[in-house]
């Protein structure tokens, strides 16, 4: 018998509720974290993940042409 087929074998029989309730205790933190992302808030940016898909490159890119030897010259 390996530890791992020992381990569920004691899980499931000796520790079954305490198993069930801790499962159920994660399932209620996983609703409660689910529902608080989606609330509604004033006054706080969010993304749109569609403006973000359907926008076209000309909006996001700007394509500038750069002289060489036109750098920034920094006086001492």
């Amino acid at each position: 018998m390996s530890n791992t087929h020992s381990l569920g074998q004691i899980l499931y029989t000796d520790y079954i509720h305490i198993f069930q309730m801790s499962g159920m205790i994660l399932l209620i933190a996983m609703i409660g974290a689910i529902v608080l992302t989606f609330r509604q808030r004033e006054g706080i940016k969010k993304q749109s993940y569609i403006k973000q898909i359907s926008r076209e490159r000309s909006e996001g890119v700007e394509v500038l042409e750069v002289h060489s030897n036109k750098g920034v010259k920094i006086d001492d």
